[in-house]
């Protein structure tokens, strides 16, 4: 037995509510802090060692939480306020990145360093981003899930991809340490805004609580959800190349495209208009296509922008490839996270969001390492240009082999469903 939480403020009619704007503000400012931050990290790595693997193992250190903590972290968020917890981490992120810029200003910065706060960071998003996903049904029901996803995942296209970056390059020109010092200003200033959010008060057996056993009841649901399943591991695949073809970029972006920290974050802007317009057009696409095709198209897509970025030494044509790609791939995100958050029961969603989590990002470290490592192989095979080649075109051939696994095993009717807890074998 439980003590009934007070009933959710979720908003009625087609409208999505304050709730619901408040969190994308916050959600907003924190993801141009990330935009600024994704060019900021790697050049201060380029500026610290131009050894391929040991910029990877920055990537490695930010993404191993995933594979780590995401479990126990989708158990104490579905048990905790989702307000504080979002609350926390900004603010936990605001002090990490303000810790970077103070030793800058000092000349105190190490690679050893790096890979500490990259570590902390990846564990505080993982907290962060779970929260979010478990608290929008409460903000906006689920029947409104697909366009409050879409709000903000434009949000995160807008701040984290096509300003963030352009805005963070800019910053890095002035000084090293002036994009971590505007970071830590943007994160504190989302932990203030998630601060109107409803609290919630979690719900309170009166028996003694097992994590062990909150989250064998969430992986049961998962993995008894056969379409859940099904995405959760070819997600697993798709994010596993996508690591290896990253996770020397800003090599790739110096060397072989011959770009400057402002370019370079140029070329995340262009990539994010494509972005922009995928998922303004994701429920035109789902409406004429079905969500099986939409996901099809995405892997298709990703496999030949990839094939281009690595065949190619334009920064325009590169630039006009990920626009693509992030296009269809924030399609597919819209699609795939509006129907988990359908599908599971509010009790559980912190938990399955985790378990969905570990096994769809768990083997981002594995890639970033690999890509590292395919680098090196390939330099000493073909000079410097081939090994930062390799893992781009690698991973295009790893996408196209999924795109012909999924176009073969994807049932239309389950990927097609709108989706209810009955979907699950098992139920629950």
């Amino acid at each position: 037995m439980v003590t009934p939480p007070p009933p959710p403020p979720v908003t009625e009619g087609r409208r999505l509510g304050t709730g619901f704007w408040m969190l994308w503000a916050a959600f907003l400012v924190a993801n141009l802090g990330t935009g600024i931050g994704s060019v900021a990290f790697p050049w201060l790595a380029t500026s610290l060692t131009r050894e391929p693997l040991l910029i990877a193992l920055i990537g490695v250190a930010a993404d191993l939480p995933w594979l780590l903590l995401s479990l126990p972290v989708g158990a104490i968020v579905d048990r905790a306020d989702h307000r504080r917890v979002l609350t926390v981490t900004h603010w936990g992120r605001a002090v990490l990145v303000g810790a970077v810029a103070a030793a800058l200003y000092t000349g105190r910065m190490s690679l050893a360093v790096l890979y500490v706060v990259a570590f902390v960071l990846g564990t505080l998003t993982v907290a962060n981003e779970n929260a979010a996903q478990t608290i929008l049904p409460r903000l906006v029901g689920r029947s409104l899930l697909q366009r409050a996803n879409a709000r903000l995942t434009i949000a995160d296209t807008t701040a984290g991809v096509f300003v963030g970056p352009w805005v963070g390059g800019l910053l890095v020109g002035v000084a090293l340490a002036v994009p971590f010092t505007v970071d830590a200003a943007l994160f504190m200033i989302s932990g203030l805004l998630v601060l109107a959010l409803p609290a919630r008060r979690p719900e309170r057996p009166q028996g003694p609580r097992s994590m062990r056993r909150e989250l064998a009841e969430g992986l049961r649901f998962f993995w008894n959800h056969r379409p859940l399943r099904a995405l959760g591991l070819l997600l697993s695949a798709l994010n596993l190349a996508g690591a290896v073809a990253i996770a020397t970029q800003v090599l790739f972006a110096q060397e072989v495209l011959g770009l400057s920290a402002v370019q370079y974050g140029l070329l995340f802007m262009v990539g994010a208009v494509g972005g922009m317009i995928g998922a303004q057009g994701t429920p035109w696409l789902e409406a004429r296509l079905g969500p099986r095709r939409v996901l099809l198209l995405s892997l298709l897509g990703s496999a030949l922008a990839l094939t281009v970025v690595g065949l190619t030494s334009s920064g325009v044509v590169v630039a006009l490839a990920l626009a693509v790609s992030a296009g269809l791939g924030l399609a597919w995100n819209i699609i795939t996270i509006s129907y988990r958050q359908r599908i599971v029961p509010e009790r559980l969603l912190g938990r399955v969001n985790s378990i969905y989590r570990l096994i769809s990002w768990g083997p981002l470290p594995l890639g970033s390492a690999a890509g590292g490592l395919l680098v090196t192989a390939g330099e000493a095979v073909g000079g410097r240009e081939f090994g930062l080649r390799t893992p781009v075109l690698l991973a295009a051939v790893a996408i196209a082999a999924l795109f012909v696994i999924a176009f073969t095993r994807l049932d239309t009717g389950l990927w097609s469903r709108t989706g209810s807890v009955d979907d699950a074998d098992d139920g629950e």
